[in-house]
């Protein structure tokens, strides 16, 4: 398998800390699923609950396949995580582990199953004093697997945030083969998620140089490999290559934190709006780096612009000041969303144009006193 090769660039900051996460192992590439019953023996795990989504348990034969690699036993199945992990489902899960024994967990699917787990995990060991151990087989690109933050929808509709050490995964296996059966825009749109931690990963708050630096690589190996399944969904040496990307865009850190305004607007539409992590993304990612190069420190937008090479090899940029290299990378997203037929607005989703002050409000840390609010809200109006 080879990789897209691309430049390095200069990184403006040289101070830091990095913490990595709890995970122990990740295996990764096509037929690594077969390293499932080992990944479990190493993790002492003999009694294995799934966390999956109805559509994966129902239509595809992917939760027949891990079952078959677990070579322990396997509980039970909770194949009722909805889109946003609802609190609601989140709950009867519990109920289930509860009375199966289990003393681990497998999550297989995308994002909102794996942050489900991760929920699991933290709400089970606050009514049972037991931690158990997650091992997390992802079959999109959203990254959810390598964060020890997790989404979930409350019962007023709202997406609500749980950070902690304790709930990461303690193993990771990416597998192409298991994407196969994954709808093809869906596989995108969530590749265009893994890119959007790259985008942010370059201005988060004390974000480590190894997580700066990989994000950066990521974003070259997802726009080279999201074209290649565009082009082809069967592509399953392209599909392993993003799976790679995304690992790259949210490296194991044991201390992030919100990542920035893309994500932090996508959390106000994904589950009020009922649209899915990826299309979020799509939406906001361009737009979002362009107010960014606006309003960011000078550094912060040289760090920003560092991306230019990764997405845009083809653009001479040595006479460009930073600003001007950061728009190029925005304008490279917005082609890229585009080639991927993933170009969308808010009215397609319904969301009520009226609504749109109150989403960036709630979105910035400092709401409508941000120095970016009405840079924002004008941006949504533009893609309304």
């Amino acid at each position: 398998m080879s990789f897209f090769v691309l430049p390095s660039t200069l990184q403006t900051s040289t101070s830091g800390t990095y913490q990595p996460t709890i995970l122990r192992r990740v295996e990764y590439g096509l037929g690594s699923l077969s390293k499932l019953a080992d990944v479990l023996r190493d993790l002492s795990i003999s009694k294995a609950f799934i966390i999956t989504g109805t559509s994966l348990a129902t239509k595809t034969d992917v939760i027949e396949q891990v079952k078959a690699a677990a070579g322990c036993p396997i509980t039970a199945v909770f194949s009722s995580m909805k889109q946003h992990a609802p609190i609601h489902d989140i709950n009867n899960a519990i109920e289930q582990l509860k009375q199966t024994g289990s003393d681990g967990i497998l999550a297989v699917g995308g994002g909102s199953p794996i942050d489900a787990a991760k929920l699991v995990i933290h709400f089970y060991k606050e009514q049972t004093g037991i931690l158990l151990k997650l091992i997390s087989i992802p079959t999109t690109l959203s990254a959810a697997e390598l964060t020890i933050i997790a989404g979930y929808t409350n019962e007023d509709g709202n997406k609500v945030a749980k950070k902690a050490s304790e709930i990461g995964s303690s193993a990771i296996i990416l597998d192409a083969n298991l994407s196969l059966s994954t709808p093809n825009r869906l596989w995108l749109s969530t590749g265009i998620r893994a890119l959007d931690h790259c985008v942010e990963q370059q201005y988060r708050p004390n974000a480590p140089i190894p997580v700066r630096v990989l994000a950066r690589e990521a974003a070259g190996i997802l726009f080279e490999s999201l074209r290649a399944c565009h082009k082809d969904a069967k592509d399953v040496e392209a599909r392993q290559r993003a799976l790679i990307g995304a690992w790259l865009s949210l490296w194991s850190d044991d201390r992030i934190g919100p990542l920035g305004p893309s994500h932090s607007i996508g959390y106000q539409l994904g589950a009020p709006y009922s649209i899915p992590h990826g299309i979020c993304s799509c939406l906001t990612l361009a737009g979002t780096i362009v107010v960014q190069a606006k309003h960011l420190p000078e550094q912060e937008v040289k760090q920003l612009a560092s991306l230019l090479p990764f997405v845009n090899t083809n653009s001479s940029s040595s006479d460009d000041d930073a600003h001007e290299q950061a728009m190029k990378v925005a304008g490279a997203v917005k082609e890229l969303i585009a080639d991927l037929n993933l170009t969308c607005t808010l009215r397609e989703y319904k969301v009520p144009q009226s609504d749109l002050d109150s989403i960036v409000e709630r979105a910035l840390p400092d709401g409508k006193s941000d120095k970016r609010y009405q840079d924002f809200l004008e941006f949504l109006h533009t893609i309304y």
